[in-house]
């Protein structure tokens, strides 16, 4: 098959014999034993330089610190939640209270009703939205 290459190649052009002579080159390249150190264009670099060894009583007190934050952290979370509970029940308490009284609860339910008949209108009335315009039509002469 070889044969028929190099008989093809010199009937073509000359970018085509240029590709074979490339392939050639590469087929013998990979063929060919590899070139020894010395010999190599391209040298890896350098292993970068050992890290000093950690010093592990700094590093235990880092975490030691670090763990009495989180601590000290959780601590505080769990005193701002319980003063969160107790306001909302304070909170719910002051309504109740608020809403015993009997002019209070006149007041809120005249309250629900007009908000109820603002939402109620307008539900019935038809929004005219400015992208929903209907199209007008004009009629054909």
């Amino acid at each position: 098959m070889c044969e028929k290459r190099i008989r093809k190649i010199k009937k073509g052009s000359n970018l085509m014999r240029l590709r074979e002579a490339r392939r050639m080159q590469r087929l013998q390249r990979l063929s060919s034993p590899p070139a020894p150190e010395a010999a190599r264009p391209c040298q890896p670099p350098p292993p970068p330089p050992a890290l000093p060894p950690a010093d592990n009583g700094a590093q235990s007190r880092v975490l030691l610190e670090l763990a009495w934050k989180t601590v000290a952290l959780m601590h505080k979370n769990r005193i701002i939640q319980q003063k969160i509970v107790a306001l909302q029940k304070e909170t719910s308490e002051f309504v109740a209270s608020i809403m015993n009284n009997p002019e209070n609860k006149k007041r809120y339910m005249e309250h629900v009703r007009a908000y109820k008949l603002a939402q109620q209108t307008q539900a019935q009335s038809p929004k005219i939205d400015s992208n929903n315009l209907p199209l007008k039509v004009e009629p054909t002469i």
